[in-house]
Parts: C-alpha cells; sequence; structure tokens
C-alpha cells in the first residue's frame, strides 16, 4: 500500500467532507437497524463517520497515523465510533460485525493482501452478515494506463499511486468459495461521479 501518498493526500483533505454514494447505499440496505460496522481502510473518515451518526457502531481502520489521529481528536463526542491505526489486510479476530465495509481500498493492495482480507471478513461477520464492496475493476477507464508494477497481474503506477484492477468475475468466484452468497454484483458507471467524470466501478453486496 502507498503509505506515504495517503499521508499526503489525507493531509490536504478537508476531514468534513461529505459521505460516499456508497455509503449512503449501504445505510438504505440497513433500513432502520443500528449494527456493528468495520471500516476497511477508512481514509479521511467521512463514511465511518457518517455511519456513527445514522447511531451503528463503527470501528474505522486505516495504517496513515498522522489522519487517525486526527479523527480520533475531531471526533471523541462520538462515543459509537472507535477510530484504530491497523494495517486492514493483516487483522486479528474479533468480536463479529454485522457489516464489513471496504470502499476504493482492495485495489490499493496485492491479490495476497486480498485473500487474506476476504478470508478475515467471512470469519469475523455475524450469520447474514454483509461484506460491502466497491472497488476499481478492469473495465475501469484508467485500467493499463501507467507504469505496469513488475510481477503482479494488473496493478499499474500512475502519478506516483499504486493501483490494482480487480477482475469481476473473479471476485464474485472468490466470494462465492468462501461461502458468501451474492446479494448484488455489477460493474458499471453511476456508482461512484467524480468532478464530472464517471467512470466505471465494481459494486458487490455479499452476505455470509
Amino acid at each position: 500500500m502507498d503509505f506515504n501518498y495517503w499521508e499526503q493526500y489525507y493531509s490536504k483533505q478537508n476531514a468534513e467532507l461529505m459521505p460516499s454514494l456508497f455509503a449512503h447505499y449501504v445505510a438504505d440496505l440497513l433500513e432502520d437497524r443500528k449494527v456493528d460496522i468495520v471500516e476497511l481502510g477508512c481514509g479521511n473518515g467521512r463514511d465511518s463517520v457518517f455511519f456513527a451518526k445514522q447511531g451503528h457502531n463503527v470501528d474505522a481502520i486505516d495504517q496513515c497515523y498522522n489522519e487517525i489521529c486526527l479523527l480520533i481528536n475531531q471526533y471523541q463526542h462520538l462515543d459509537n465510533l472507535d477510530f484504530r491505526c491497523d494495517d486492514f489486510t493483516d487483522l486479528m479476530d474479533s468480536e463479529p460485525y454485522d457489516v464489513v465495509y471496504s470502499r476504493f481500498t482492495l485495489h490499493s493492495v496485492n491479490k495476497e493482501q486480498e485473500n487474506r482480507t476476504l478470508e478475515w471478513a467471512y470469519r469475523n461477520l455475524k450469520k447474514n452478515g454483509l461484506l460491502c464492496i466497491e472497488v476499481r475493476g478492469q473495465r475501469n477507464e484508467i485500467y493499463k494506463v501507467g507504469e505496469a508494477v513488475e510481477n503482479e497481474k494488473d496493478a499499474f503506477i500512475l502519478d506516483n499511486h499504486y493501483r490494482r484492477f480487480i477482475n469481476f468475475d473473479k471476485l464474485c468466484d472468490d466470494l462465492r468459495n468462501l461461502g458468501f452468497s451474492l446479494n448484488f454484483a455489477r460493474e458499471d458507471k453511476d456508482f461512484a461521479p467524480y468532478n464530472g467524470k464517471n467512470e466505471t466501478y465494481i459494486r458487490v453486496i455479499a452476505r455470509k
């Protein structure tokens, strides 16, 4: 993972950014239930803060120490929100969650780390719990743009930033092989328009 890239990126961000469309989508799925959520790679915290303000109990994990310290200080008044500095691809097992939430994080790690993360998610979800993924796939408009990463399939460096583009069918097969059922799985536009661009992304809701 590009640790230094993300430290610099988030140092320039406004911590009061609005939650993503994916966070709203997942919140709608939960309806009025109050659940236990873990966000894997929370970044500037916008989606974790949103879920906490909705009344959910949220663990928010990211490797960017400076950003996590800032978020802990800024949101210490929310007693249902716990920010933690850790590697989301190498977590210890915990009390099970109702939701494991991963937005734009699996494309920032290699395939081995992805596999560990998906396996951890299955083990650490309650029965009928949801794994919610949004990620860049191989239909994304910048796939194969940039410098190919040596000895890694479908990974590229663009603007000094690592991205690995997920194969949609392989992701779905991997989830099913772990024991998940797929409530929703699509690679399409309109999931995450940003700054006038409407790129193609993968969105998956998998149930244990």
